[in-house]
């Protein structure tokens, strides 16, 4: 198991982080998204390390019209 931390730029509602981490896990290969609301910006994405998921996970947050980076993988 592989996790990237992610970093968004925008602030995020409780509500946002829940819809976006729904999102998130339907991504094949994903098994954990790590949110806090009391840190809105930043959360961990714990993945399988044999795809490339992080790659998967990048395009859905430019999707969603999000501006995000991976700060650690």
């Amino acid at each position: 198991m592989r996790t990237i931390q992610v970093h968004l730029d925008e602030t995020l509602t409780k509500d946002q982080l829940i819809a976006l981490k729904k999102t998130l896990m339907s991504i094949p290969h994903i098994k954990e998204i790590t949110m806090s609301p009391q840190d809105p910006h930043d959360f961990l994405v714990d993945f399988e390390e044999t795809y490339n998921t992080p790659m998967a996970v990048m395009s859905e947050l430019h999707h969603q019209g999000l501006h995000p980076d991976i700060i650690s993988a």
